[in-house]
């Protein structure tokens, strides 16, 4: 009886961990995009972020922009907020299309962006990984 006690505790404790740990590719502590936004420049090395692709720049879909997920969903629209993050990835991996949730990973550095108005150095989000969540289109509607 002891054994089978004692087997019972130790398969629990197993999947209690199992599930504890989750995937290591999507971070519980990826910060949102609303929790940056007052001064993003000071969230200095390396940062997970969490938020949804609502575009990408017309010149080069590698810049694209990223809004705070909560928002997004609250406003049921992807133009509505008031935030849009740039990002850059210049990896290999597939770009996320847009209207998806995506945690990113990655630092601040500049880059410099071709206007009309001429070269324009820009601080932006360089990804070095992108793990895509889940596409929230259908939650908007």
């Amino acid at each position: 009886m002891k054994k089978i006690i004692m087997l019972v505790v130790l398969t629990v404790f197993a999947a209690i961990l199992m599930v504890g740990c989750g995937s290591a590719s999507q971070p519980d502590n990826a910060l949102a995009i609303g929790d940056i936004q007052a001064d993003p420049l000071s969230f200095t090395g390396e940062l997970t972020l969490n938020g949804v692709n609502v575009g990408s720049y017309p010149d080069d879909n590698r810049i694209f922009f990223l809004m705070d997920t909560a928002e997004v969903i609250a406003c049921k629209n992807i133009q509505c907020g008031a935030i849009e993050l740039p990002v850059i990835y210049k990896g290999t991996a597939p770009l996320p299309q847009v209207a998806d949730e995506v945690n990113v990973t990655g630092s601040w550095g500049t880059y410099e962006l071709q206007t009309p108005n001429g070269t324009e150095i820009v601080d932006v989000f360089e990804i070095t990984q992108i793990d895509v969540k889940r596409n929230i289109m259908s939650l908007l509607q």
